[in-house]
């Protein structure tokens, strides 16, 4: 029985050292690092334990060392390993319960303590073997090192109650498991009136119950992390989508105030330079009333007229005042209505739905992407009509233009017939474009969701 509990402690710690790298490789978590070191300096205990192991070792340490120097040596040894493994675990612990996240003082505390023991330990190690005195070491093991170790246990335990996750449980039950057993076989080594037979066995039982439940414990950590790290991801691949959808914004809202300033120019500047020059016009008309005149001015006025629509046409286009006095539909309407006035080419436009009430910001969006595909149609569709069609059902929006003209070419970038100022304003939205040529024409149409679109 005592051969199958100590193989199958072996092959636990076997086991999760492996697991223990693997995961401090993937996760690169700290705390599994220690418990990676934790594992090897006990899996030498545990072969130790082994007669054949220990007195093995110790011939071979005989042989370098000598009978008594040897024999002494193995001694301090076997203690100080387990004053090693016993470290790692703390200092493995104290990461495995987020103790440096949530309680800082104590973590720096009780890893400064468990160093120190470390060191002191090292120091009493060397100083026994020169004094050839183990029983001086074993002594110090047992009512130093650990009665120092049981207190940080305890105070680490109840730490752990109120400032640790939930992953908490498992594990510390499996330590306290663990804690109870060493110092039953512990107490069965050193305290011949309890007539313990093998009381190493309650060490090795204890090492099998805390993996088990650590592993437990291990599982629920693991999804923290990876919860942890989930959430990191997202936050910052939202702050980049913000800082994206921040330059956009600043990129069409500079383009829009760029487009009010021309706009006022060609109001204020050139079309007040025109009706000044119509103004003198008509005074010559008057003043200088000669046959041969008459008609080169009445086409020059004519050419002055069509101007002045002109840029009150492109004026109007730069700057849509119908947007903020009268909203998009409005707008979008009145512009399909100049539109055939202007290039004879009919635009019927349709609207479905729920009354829209949006920021004017996206408003502006939505109808400079309709006025760009327009422009399109005008410019290279050869269309003999077209149509714009809104249709609003809380929180979803469809616009679609379409035409009955030639089509474009899709190239491989997808912007077709120069749609990228159109692009910027459909991701400004997190809006879905989608373009289609057909035989029968052109359809382009957007579908924005709402409840997707930025703040503004």
């Amino acid at each position: 029985m005592e051969m199958f509990v100590w193989n199958m402690s072996i092959s636990f710690q076997l086991l999760f050292i492996i697991v223990s790298g693997v995961i401090f490789l993937y996760l690169r978590e700290k705390s599994f690092k220690y418990y990676g070191l934790y594992n090897i300096f006990l899996i030498i205990y545990v072969l130790s334990r082994s007669d054949d192991v220990y007195y093995g070792f110790q011939g071979l340490i005989i042989r370098l060392l000598g009978h008594t120097d040897g024999i002494i040596f193995v001694q301090i040894l076997n203690f100080f390993i387990q004053i090693v493994f016993y470290s790692f675990y703390s200092v493995f612990a104290f990461y495995f319960l987020d103790f440096e996240k949530n309680a800082k003082k104590y973590f720096k505390r009780s890893l400064w303590v468990i160093k120190f023991l470390a060191y002191l330990f090292f120091g009493f190690a060397v100083l026994c073997f020169a004094m050839k005195n183990s029983d001086l070491f074993t002594t110090l093991y047992i009512y130093l090192f650990i009665p120092v170790m049981l207190i940080i246990f305890v105070l680490t335990l109840v730490k752990a109650i109120h400032r640790s996750g939930k992953h908490k449980f498992f594990f510390l039950i499996g330590v306290s498991l663990f804690v109870c057993c060493a110092l039953m076989a512990l107490a069965g080594s050193f305290i011949p009136s309890l007539h313990s037979k093998d009381p190493i066995k309650f060490f090795f039982v204890g090492n099998i119950l805390e993996t088990i439940f650590f592993s437990l414990g291990l599982a629920h950590k693991v999804k923290l992390i990876n919860d942890e790290r989930n959430r990191v991801n997202f936050t910052v691949t939202k702050h980049r989508h913000q800082q994206q959808i921040s330059k956009l914004h600043g990129l069409l809202e500079g383009e829009e105030k760029e487009r009010k300033r021309m706009a006022e120019e060609l109001h204020d500047g050139i079309a007040g330079d025109l009706s000044a020059i119509k103004y003198n016009l008509a005074y010559l008309r008057l003043n200088n009333q000669l046959p041969e005149n008459e008609n080169v001015l009445h086409e020059v006025t004519k050419i002055i007229d069509k101007a002045c629509i002109q840029i009150r046409e492109i004026s109007h286009n730069l700057s849509p005042s119908s947007i903020t006095n009268f909203g998009l539909i409005a707008a979008l309407e009145n512009y399909c209505m100049k539109i055939e006035n202007v290039y004879g080419i009919p635009v019927a436009f349709k609207f479905a739905g729920e009354r829209i009430d949006l920021s004017n910001v996206i408003e502006t969006h939505i109808y400079r992407i309709v006025q760009e595909l327009v422009n399109n149609i005008i410019k290279h569709a050869e269309a003999g009509n077209a149509l714009v069609e809104v249709i609003h059902h809380h929180p979803y929006i469809t616009v679609t233009v379409r035409d009955d003209g030639k089509g474009f070419v899709m190239t491989k970038n997808g912007k077709g017939i120069g749609l990228g100022n159109i692009d910027s304003r459909i991701r400004f939205m997190n809006a879905k474009f989608t373009k289609l040529s057909t035989e029968t024409g052109s359809i382009f149409r957007i579908d924005i969701n709402l409840n997707n679109i930025p703040e503004t």
